[in-house]
């Protein structure tokens, strides 16, 4: 049986997340936990875990039940990231590092047999405030080779 974990399981994002895995079966008899600080009344009817994923003994408790799949969609989006320095700092960065670390500690007492996959999530925010337009235009255009081509001297 796979199991699967999503963090930030109780935001839009993963309750739809959770409700299309269940919906189109993408994980057949799969055991579905979703992990966050809070879930809607009428939210998806799977495991819920409350907590905070900025807990590290909180991470290393997930990561000992050894999940298969591990969606990461918690976070503090970025006006209230800016706005809260200190919160965004724990749940994006440090949040992600207690994870990872204690992945890798699950990994080690397995004998490296225990290898999950990690699926982390962000948005266009990442890229500094760049319109959608402006971003695919960027990306859509093809790129001439830098290594070899002649440099111009400089004046």
């Amino acid at each position: 049986m796979t199991n699967i974990l999503i963090l930030g399981g109780g935001g839009m994002i993963g309750q739809k997340l959770a409700g299309r895995i269940i919906e189109h079966d993408i994980f057949p008899g799969a055991n579905l936990v979703l992990f966050d600080r809070a879930f809607p009344p009428a939210g998806v009817p799977v495991k819920t875990v409350t907590g905070d994923v900025a807990d590290p003994a909180m991470v290393r408790t997930l990561a000992a039940g050894r999940p298969d799949v591990i969606f990461a969609l918690a976070a503090v989006v970025s006006g209230q990231a800016e706005a809260e320095f200190a919160l965004g700092w724990d749940v994006n960065m440090m949040a992600m590092w207690h994870l990872l670390n204690a992945l890798k500690a699950e990994h080690e007492a397995s004998g490296g047999t225990y290898c999950p996959r990690l699926v982390f999530t962000s948005s266009i925010a990442v890229f500094g405030g760049l319109t959608l337009t402006r971003l695919v235009m960027n990306f859509s255009q093809p790129r001439k080779p830098a290594m070899g081509r002649r440099r111009r001297p400089a004046n």
